[in-house]
């Protein structure tokens, strides 16, 4: 029995793949693994609803068309088994470093077995079969061993409470499609006037609301339907990150004013200075007010040990970045000057943001709940939450949160 560090559960393996030395009876192991690694992710991304994306990730890895892709994806969806043993995996984020990846012989039996033990335990994430553990070889024999990204700090951790003194300050929204309503929003960003925007994830329309919360206006996002990030700056511009890149607009009328390359950026965060960075997978961005490239610190995750990549990023005042990724529980923190510091372990399973306070405090959101973590990374509160997605902060530390289908304003005692 071993645990698995994606789902959290315990899981048979089989003895087989636990031998010292010479080659496994069940093939070239590592290239199992980076096969199950990518399943399992793409598997999170259907039960996220983001099925274009995970047709597009199965294409990217396995290098396989587009109906083949989305034929794959379909029938993960629905529960089945997907053979993909005669096929190469494209990643340029190797799971291990040691391992060859040639001579690889067919796994998919392997694969297949993970899947049925998994479906006797009923170990199912949102209705889809996790197609994979997490294996990773040791750099100095062959033992494979089951393990969870690990932390160079030892942080101390308070126990978690659920939060008494959470103040709901203005709740506004609702399922639907006129003014002022949302089908699924995931994203929220305030100005400095108090200007309240909210966008669904697909289809392009963002939403302007005044500080009372009333609909004022709405505009719709040109290049592209798949939102996934939302800053505004301190002179009412928008930021707005979709499938084709980052494009600024004016926040009342929906100007376009620039946009940057396609870089495929995951996150982004608005600094202090006006700057906006933006996590690109293995790689770190960060562009002008203009939205051109001023710095890049590539292969950033490969520094930090991350398999996969960062997604969602925030920025302290100091230029400091916080960065979560796909399938880890930790934040990574590198400097302003892009040099990886440390990871901050924080047990939240799949986050769908990150962001800072004005005291430099750590908010994670999970769907569910808020975890609240100290600038060193203790457990400070966990705030109950329903269908809780994107998050900003105001000056007065006042927090907005995508809670589709609506917006909340909150005040949260510490």
């Amino acid at each position: 029995m071993q645990k698995c560090s994606f789902c959290g559960s315990t899981v048979v393996v089989p003895s087989g793949m636990f031998g010292i030395g010479g080659p496994s009876p069940f093939g070239d192991i590592n290239a199992l693994t980076g096969k199950a690694l990518k399943i399992a992710e793409i598997t999170r991304l259907i039960a996220d609803g983001k099925k274009i994306e995970a047709i597009k990730e199965f294409r990217e890895t396995f290098g396989v068309g587009l109906a083949e892709a989305k034929n794959a994806v379909d029938a993960l969806e629905r529960g089945d088994g997907v053979d993909i043993s005669g096929m190469q995996i494209r990643s340029s984020a190797p799971v291990s470093v040691t391992a060859s990846r040639s001579n690889e012989p067919s796994p998919a039996g392997v694969v297949l077995r993970t899947i049925a033990i998994l479906s006797v335990l009923g170990l199912l994430i949102g209705g889809v079969v996790v197609a994979g553990t997490y294996f990773f070889l040791n750099s100095k024999s062959t033992q494979i061993v089951m393990t969870e990204p690990s932390s160079p700090q030892n942080i101390p951790r308070a126990a978690a409470a659920e939060a008494s003194d959470v103040e709901e300050i203005l709740k506004f929204g609702g399922e639907g499609t006129g003014a002022g309503r949302f089908t699924d929003n995931r994203e929220v960003a305030v100005d400095q006037q108090g200007n309240i925007y909210s966008g669904d994830y697909s289809g392009g329309r963002i939403q302007v609301f005044d500080q009372a919360g009333t609909f004022r206006t709405q505009w719709a996002v040109e290049d592209g339907d798949l939102l996934h990030g939302l800053l505004a700056d301190r002179s009412g511009n928008i930021y707005v990150l979709h499938n084709r890149g980052v494009t600024k607009y004016e926040g009342l009328t929906g100007k376009k004013l620039a946009a940057s390359a396609d870089d495929n950026c995951n996150g982004i965060a608005m600094m202090l200075d006006g700057r906006v960075a933006c996590t690109a997978r293995k790689n770190i961005f960060i562009y002008d007010a203009n939205l051109k490239k001023v710095r890049e610190f590539k292969n950033a995750a490969e520094a930090a040990s991350s398999t996969f990549g960062f997604e969602r990023i925030a920025v302290d005042g100091t230029g400091v970045m916080f960065m979560t990724d796909r399938t880890s529980k930790d934040i990574f923190k590198f400097s302003a000057d892009g040099k990886f510091l440390t990871r901050i372990p924080t047990e939240v399973r799949s986050s769908n943001d990150v962001a800072l306070d004005p005291a430099g405090n750590i908010y994670i959101t999970d769907t569910s709940s808020i975890h609240i973590f100290s600038p060193d990374g203790r457990l400070l509160k966990k705030v109950k939450a329903t269908q809780a997605f994107g998050m900003k902060f105001n000056d007065a530390g006042e927090m907005f949160v995508a809670s589709r289908p609506y917006v909340i304003k909150q005040r949260i005692s510490l």
